[in-house]
Order: structure tokens, then sequence, then C-alpha cells
């Protein structure tokens, strides 16, 4: 038995104290090498925004660490209560980092998923779709705060909390990742691990989400609820909810169209089959909020492209007139230079004949002047 578990890459029993542990650690070893291989690769590969945004991470994570201590938090994470007089931190508490865990956390799955969804949407709509969500994010929880705050008996914990984190845009990206590449394995080498890790082979991207979630959910609780840790909840469920809402009906496509609306990506597909009509039914109402903006975008854009053409035939119309006038124009100055023309020949003939009938006076003058005189004679 333990020649067979060192041909399979196992570590032998009788050196571990007991099997449990080796297959642990073997687990670890695994995916601990393969985390760094794909590391690796995605930060050759990725795109300029995605190395831009692991920088703004680190750079925060450590001023805050190093420089400026938690006074740092006051101008660059998210507090309900100074969000109206300090509205820049809705976009900078997105990218500010409290702990090094999460930093790290954030770059590595923020470089493993750019990598994957920046071939497919291209770096351009890659960072739009971050910073519309970030955004989006920070503003949902904080109104979230403010509502937890009214609702719980105006209990200052909710206004005077202070959260940040890159978690919530961590969380839409798993979701899109859900819907680019749903069941592409996320250890795709068939060696991996060997027996040991065969349940992790079989992990697939459309999975990612739903355990990023309830993980997220049970740290939270179990950590007591403090600020941090209900910000980080906040952010990983409006940032998902973000994610979807611009995913399904807002993010543009080549083709002039907007959105995903197939039957997979609706929001109560992203739930187990039992909780589906409930949520069915809780999000219906967002849903047609949604596809009434979106219906009212299309009939404006419909309505700029009606207007645009009938403009440019008002113009081909507009340049037909003129043609068309400069024309008559042409045949009237070429018919009034032929009229012109012809008087002056007219003139010239009449003149020649009048000095002709001049001439034929003057000689018959002439003449009988002279067969007068002979008369005389």
């Amino acid at each position: 038995m333990a020649s067979a578990d060192v041909e399979r890459g196992r570590p032998d029993a009788s050196t571990s104290e007991d099997a449990d542990d080796g297959t642990f650690v073997v687990v670890a070893k695994a995916v601990g090498r393969t985390v760094r291989g794909n590391l690796w690769r995605s930060a050759k590969t990725s795109c300029a925004f995605t190395r831009m945004t692991c920088g703004v991470l680190i750079g925060g994570c450590v001023a805050r660490t190093v420089v400026f201590g938690k006074a740092l938090d006051e101008f660059a994470a998210l507090t309900p209560f100074k969000a109206m007089s300090r509205p820049w931190t809705l976009a900078t508490s997105g990218y500010y980092e409290l702990t090094i865990a999460g930093c790290v956390v954030d770059c590595c799955g923020l470089l493993y998923i750019g990598n994957i969804l920046e071939p497919v949407w291209g770096a351009r709509e890659l960072a739009r779709f971050v910073v519309v969500v970030n955004v989006a994010t920070a503003t949902l929880s904080w109104l979230s705060m403010c509502a937890l705050y009214v609702f719980s008996g105006f209990d200052e914990f909710y206004l005077f909390a202070r959260f940040s984190g890159f978690h919530g845009v961590l969380a839409a990206m798993l979701l899109a990742l859900r819907q680019t590449s749903p069941e592409e394995p996320v250890f795709d080498d068939e060696n991996f691990g060997g027996d040991d890790c065969a349940s992790l082979r079989s992990l697939r991207n459309k999975q990612l989400i739903g355990y990023y979630l309830c993980g997220t959910a049970m740290y939270a609780f179990m950590s007591g609820g403090r600020h941090h840790h209900i910000g980080l909840y906040l952010f990983d469920i409006w940032g998902a909810y973000s994610a979807w809402v611009y995913l399904r009906f807002f993010q543009p496509h080549g083709t002039g169209q907007r959105g995903d609306s197939s039957a997979d990506f609706a929001f109560a597909a992203l739930f187990p089959p039992a909780a589906r009509p409930v949520i069915a039914r809780v999000s219906a109402p967002v849903g047609a909020a949604a596809r009434a903006l979106q219906e009212r975008r299309r009939r404006a854009m419909e309505a700029r492209a009606t207007a645009a053409a009938s403009n440019e035939q008002h113009v081909a119309q507009t340049s037909a007139s003129a043609a068309a006038l400069a024309a008559v124009r042409a045949k009237v100055q070429k018919s009034e230079n032929s009229q012109r023309e012809e008087d002056d020949d007219a003139k010239a003939k009449r003149e020649r004949l009048e000095a002709r009938g001049r001439a034929i006076v003057a000689e018959r003058t002439a003449n009988a002047s002279s067969a007068n005189e002979e008369n005389r004679e």
C-alpha cells in the first residue's frame, strides 16, 4: 500500500502522522503549484489595466501598513456618515484594502480571472466593467448601511461603520466567469494532485461564485459582525448583483445589441432549484425596471437613427435641388450667351446692309448728277 501511494504521488502513510494529514499536504502542494503557475502566466500576459489595478491595490495596502497607518482610512475607506462630504470614497473604497491577506487574495483573483475575461471582452470592456461595478457596489453598500441605520432604530453602529476592499469587484468577476466559461474546469491539468484531488478536478468556473459568497458569509458571521466584515459581505452581495444587472441588460456587444437574455443567465438560475421560484418573484420588479430602461434606451436610439436618416435625406434632397438649380442657371446663362451672340451677328449684318444701301444710294445719286450735267451740255 505504501509503495502504491508513493507511485501515485502521495506521501507514504508510515512517514506521516495519519492518512488525513498526508492527503491534505498533497492537495495543498498541488494547489500551490497550480496557483503559482497560473499566476506567473497571468502576470506575464495580463493587460495594462489589470497590472495597474494590482499596483493600486498593493500601493494602498503598503501605504496603510507602512506609512500612514489607520489615518489613511479617513480619506480612502467608505464611512456612510461621511460619504456625502467625501464622495470620492465611493470610488476609492473599492481599491483600498485594509489587510495584507485581503490584498493578496484580490491581486491573485484579479490576475487569474482578468486573464480569462480579457481575451473574450477586450481590455477596454474589462476596464469599463471593473469601474462601473466598483462604483455601483460602493453606492449600493452605502445606501444599505443607511437603511440598516434607520431600520435598526437609529443604531450608530451602521452609520459610522468603515469598510473597503476589492472583494465586491472580485465577486463580480467570478459571476462574469460563470457567464463566459461556466463549464471550464478550474484545475485543467489531468494529472493534478493524483487521486487525492479528484474532487478539485471536477470543480467548474460556474461554482466559484457560490463558494465565494458562502465562504465570505461564514467569515462575516464568525467574525462577530464587525464593521469591516459587514462591509465585506455587502460589497460581495452588491458586487455580484450589480455585475449581473450590467451583464444581463447593459453590456454592449459588437452586433449592436446589449446584455445577455439567455435563460441560463437569469437571476433565479444562479440559485439552487428549490429557491428559484421565490428568487424569481423577488427579482421580477428589478428585472422589469431594467427591461423598461433598456427599451427606453432602444427607442431613443431608434429615434436618433430615424432623425439622422431624415436629416441625411433632407441634405440629399437639398443637394439635388441645388444641383438642379445650378443646371437651370447654367442653361439660362448659356441661352443668354447664345442670344447675345445672335444679337451681335444680326447687328453686324444690319450694319453691313445699311452700309451697302448707303453705297447704292450714293452711287445712284452720283450717276444722276452726271446725267444732268450731260443734258445741260
